[in-house]
């Protein structure tokens, strides 16, 4: 398991909002094994960028502590 730093696990709920309508789209009761290169490849380039534009408005956000 990864130790999340603070402001990862505060981008968390972004990433599972921008997953929400690909499940919906794949179907949540579909195994993981079930699924197409394609359905992988696009929930991996979803969680990347959500998680990516999450990060970097919580960096904007930062305080800069000098």
């Amino acid at each position: 398991m990864v130790d999340f730093t603070e402001e990862e696990t505060m981008a968390l709920p972004a990433v599972m909002r921008a997953l929400a309508p690909e499940m919906e789209r794949i179907g949540w009761d579909r195994p993981l094994g079930q699924l197409t290169q394609n359905d992988m490849r696009r929930l991996i380039v979803v969680t990347v960028e959500a998680f990516r534009a999450e990060m970097a408005e919580i960096a904007a956000e930062a305080e800069i502590p000098f």
